[in-house]
């Protein structure tokens, strides 16, 4: 069997989900909450506690693919998400990992494909998750459901363009856009000039793939293709 670890990223209680790449189902082998407190001690001090639960279960479930939510870089608590990012990349590129973010906007949008982000809200994404999963009538935190998402879009990347078991026939045309999205301008300044916008295209930024990063230190070349 072959897992891969939804993530939604947080300090105080990140949410996660594993689930099977080999199921046809969405159903979690596991999912939780990854809590710290002030009791475990000053920002670096819990910095420290969370990469270390995060990565313990990456190792007891062999993950090599993390689809996980982008952190939103725009509120009060900005350096510490920045730097929780940081302290968990730093992890991936030791493991080797794969992984893809999917910035909070377009995660809501990738579920509720025919709505606009502006009329997506959070009891909406819970109660969509509890519905997959067959939790109606139970609690789900929201972070767990944010992870869940990831998790399933991270799945549906992870087999198009990591392992290539299926093609863009599986996919909706809005996450065809989202995973592989370019445009070829035909008129104006810019005719003939073809943007890629898609993650597939923006890797070290929503897409890495910190095995052939770590490779590329590791033979001495500082080639990431190497």
């Amino acid at each position: 069997m072959s897992y891969i670890l939804g993530l939604d990223p947080s300090l105080a209680k990140a949410g996660f989900v594993v689930l099977d790449t080999e199921a046809s189902e969405n159903a979690t082998v596991d999912r939780g909450l990854l809590k710290t407190s002030t009791a475990d001690g000053i920002l670096v001090e819990r910095l420290i506690k969370q990469r270390g639960q995060i990565r313990s279960k990456i190792e007891e479930y062999k993950i090599r693919f993390v689809g996980m939510e982008a952190p939103f870089y725009g509120s009060y608590n900005t350096e510490m998400l920045f730097a929780l990012n940081q302290f968990l990349h730093e992890a991936f590129l030791d493991l080797g990992l794969f992984v893809v973010a999917f910035p909070p906007q377009q995660l809501k949008k990738l579920v509720f494909q025919d709505k606009a982000c502006t009329e997506i809200h959070k009891p909406e994404m819970i109660d969509k998750a509890k519905t997959a999963l067959n939790l109606q009538g139970k609690t789900l935190a929201e972070d767990v459901a944010d992870a869940y998402w990831a998790g399933v879009f991270g799945k549906k990347f992870y087999k198009r363009y990591v392992e290539q078991e299926t093609t863009d026939e599986s996919l909706s045309e809005y996450e065809k856009t989202v995973f592989a999205g370019q445009h070829t301008f035909t008129r104006g300044m810019k005719k003939g000039v073809t943007e890629y916008s898609g993650i597939i295209y923006r890797e070290n930024d929503l897409f890495y793939n910190f095995g052939k990063i770590k490779r590329g230190k590791l033979n001495g070349s500082g080639n990431e293709n190497s």
